[in-house]
Parts: C-alpha cells; structure tokens; sequence
C-alpha cells in the first residue's frame, strides 16, 4: 500500500512539474511575441519598400503620411488598405490600388486625373475640371495655357470635389473626350456664342464653328476628319464651318 501511494504522489509532483514547466514556456513565449511586436512596430525599424506607379505628384513620403507613418519605410506599420481609402478620396486621383510582392515591396497604383477645360464660375474665377465634370481646383486665372478655356458659359458657384451639372458643359466636356491627343493638344479655347453655338479657336489662329451644343453627337468624328486632312499641311485657313454633313473651309485671300 506505502508503495502505491508514494508511486501516486510522484505522479502528482511530476504533473504537477510538468505544468509549471509548460505555464513557464507559455509565459516565455508570450513575453518574446510581445517585445518582438513591439520591436517590429518601433518607428525606427525599417523593413520593406513602397515603390509608387504612375505618379509624380504622390511620393512616398506622401503615401506614408497617409498611412500615419514616416520614414524609414516600416511595412509592418503602414495599412495598405488605408493608403487606397486616403487615395481615392483625393480629387486628384481617378482611381488607386495597391498590392504587396513578396517578400517585402508594397506597389501603389495611381491613376491620375487629367484636367481637360477651365470653366469660369459666376464669381469670376476659374474651376479647373476633368472628363467627367469634376471641379480638381479652383484658380484666379489660367494657369496652365495648355488646357483650353470655355468662355460664354459660366458654372455657377462651385468647389473643389463638386461635379458641375451644367449641361452645357457636360456636353462641351463629352465631345473632347472624343477626340485624340494631338487634336485636343491644338484647341487654344472654346466659346459658346448667343445662339448657343460652340466655336473652336485653334492654336493654328483660326475659329471652327460646329454648331449647336445639343448637336454635337458626331461632330468629333467629322473634326478629326478635317483635322487629319490639314495636320502638318501650309494652308491658310480663315475659318472652319462644320455646323453640317459635308464641312466647309473657307481659305484665306493671299491678296488680303
């Protein structure tokens, strides 16, 4: 009986051990993950690289402000998720992703926004907006001579991030949408006149009259048309009509 009964206790101190042993191990193991999470998270660890596609206006030091962080570059505290949130919510950004390479480089994706048109408001400055209407900035003047001016119609108040519902506009805005790069790069500005027609001023110096703005379904195919036809040729154009199916070009008189 003494025999089996101290076999007992043994078993017990040796369970009993072996679960002091076992808290100790667990306890162990907390502690490390701890002090290595923490370590991990410190903002002076570094760790990985943010490589930016597509833009020249977001840096990095830009896209780690926006995941509340800073250099040097720490994965381990940068949200992707919150760097796409803060992006898209730019109106300077059409649309925005990020995805991680392995085994530690975060590729943000940005797509741009490109302004197409200066539109003066009601108070008398300017909203610079894309193709889709979408006000990028308001300015006191035209600050950038490569995009075109509308003159003859007027957007009203607006503010940054607003999208103009004008009509007007929105129909002007469509047809450029339509036409090519190097066609667009020679639009000096735009004007709306008093019967509501639109009138293209090229930087060639000379008008194009293409009709009424609630016709112009068409009319950039029938532009580039004429555009192509007299790009890179010496012809002293006075004006251009394409208010009809068949375009009229009115040459100027060398004797003027």
């Amino acid at each position: 009986m003494s025999s089996s009964h101290e076999k007992l206790q043994e078993d017990r101190r040796r369970r009993r051990l072996d679960n002091i042993i076992w808290l100790l191990g667990l306890l162990i193991f907390a502690v490390a993950a701890v002090a290595g999470w923490n370590h991990i998270h410190r903002p002076d660890f570094a760790f990985g690289d943010i490589v930016i596609h597509g833009s020249k206006q977001f840096t990095r030091g830009k896209i780690l402000q926006m995941a509340g962080s800073g250099e040097p570059v720490n994965l381990f505290r940068v949200s992707k998720s919150k760097i796409v949130t803060a992006l898209q919510g730019d109106v300077r950004v059409e649309s925005a992703e990020a995805h991680y390479d392995f085994p530690s480089t975060l590729n943000v994706y940005i797509k741009e926004r490109q302004p197409v048109l200066y539109v003066v408001t009601d108070y008398g400055n300017y909203a610079k907006v894309d193709k889709t209407a979408l006000v990028m900035d308001m300015t006191d003047g035209i600050r950038d001579a490569s995009i075109p001016r509308l003159a003859g119609v007027a957007c009203g108040n607006a503010f940054i991030g607003d999208t103009l519902q004008n009509d007007t506009i929105r129909e002007v805005l469509q047809f450029l949408d339509k036409l090519k790069p190097d066609a667009k790069e020679q639009i000096a500005d735009l004007s709306v006149d008093a019967e509501h027609k639109l009138i293209i001023h090229m930087r060639y110096g000379f008008p194009v009259i293409l009709g009424p703005v609630n016709e112009l379904a068409g009319k950039a195919e029938l532009f580039m048309t004429v555009f192509n036809e007299i790009k890179g040729k010496k012809v002293q154009v006075e004006y251009m009509d394409l208010q009809y199916t068949k375009p009229f070009v009115r040459l100027k008189n060398p004797e003027r």
